[in-house]
């Protein structure tokens, strides 16, 4: 059975976020899981969508649109196992 492609999206907070910072996304359904994250990133979500412009199209109008986000990455993942 092939597995689908899944959209992440990894987020860099700004200085002095505010812990509740994410909360504005908690009821989006297009966001599948939520972490927090140690090293480059801050956090990465797992989102719903099915092609890169969807995608862009998320980040920019939802994501970037908290005044908290100093950067985000995109990527796509293939479950092996």
């Amino acid at each position: 059975m092939a597995e689908k492609w899944h959209a992440w999206v990894w987020i860099k907070w700004k200085p002095q976020t505010p812990s509740n910072a994410w909360e504005a996304w908690q009821k989006n359904e297009a966001i599948k899981g939520a972490w927090s994250t140690m090293g480059e990133w801050d956090s990465c979500l797992w989102v719903d969508v099915e092609t890169p412009a969807q995608l862009e199209d998320f980040v920019w109008k939802t994501i970037r649109k908290n005044e908290w986000v100093a950067a985000t990455n995109t990527t796509w993942a293939k479950k092996w196992w």
